[in-house]
């Protein structure tokens, strides 16, 4: 939710600054609405991060898999080179090689994490851009100047003059 938050964050002091520059802001009407609550409702949003997590189960899954099978070689060596079984050069062979595979696992899971990475924001991108159509669609109808986000920590400070468009926003998305 951080991006959601960064996103937000951004877009909110962008029409703050606009604000700001309009002499008849004192006339304006604002609304507010959490939107970490709304996302929370929002059933493409956890069908999302059920595929989300299912995916990133599988990609770790694969690189467990490797890992035990690494962890297994490194007994093994470790085992024949305690009980004197192996040569320098069979040593030095088998460092390199369980070298070169912990490298190919770090490497691994770098990747896992760019693709789950990748993955997140095929899946919550858009669903974050119809909320947001959503929510400027009711600003728009509803003669809002600005609408802000409740849900970030200290960013409104009074909210006297403000409605609340949760609801509003919820029925243009039919939840």
């Amino acid at each position: 939710m951080k991006l959601i938050q960064k996103i937000t964050f951004l877009a909110l002091a962008f029409m703050l600054l606009l604000a700001s520059a309009n002499p008849l802001t004192a006339q304006s009407k604002y609304g507010h609405m959490n939107y970490g609550n709304l996302l929370e409702q929002v059933p493409e949003l956890k069908s999302g991060n059920t595929q989300l997590e299912t995916y990133r189960n599988q990609l770790v899954n694969k690189g467990q898999d490797r890992v035990k099978k690494w962890e297994t070689e490194l007994k093994e060596f470790q085992a024949k080179a305690q009980a004197g079984e192996l040569t320098g050069l069979q040593v030095k062979q088998a460092e390199s090689k369980l070298g070169k595979e912990k490298q190919a696992i770090t490497a691994l899971e770098q990747e896992v994490k760019d693709k789950v990475t990748k993955k997140r924001e095929e899946i919550l991108i858009p669903i974050l851009d119809k909320v947001n159509d959503a929510i400027k669609v009711i600003g728009k109808e509803n003669g809002y100047s600005m609408i802000f986000d409740s849900s970030l920590y200290n960013f409104i400070l009074s909210a006297e003059d403000s409605d609340d468009v949760t609801e509003l926003v919820k029925k243009k998305l039919g939840l």
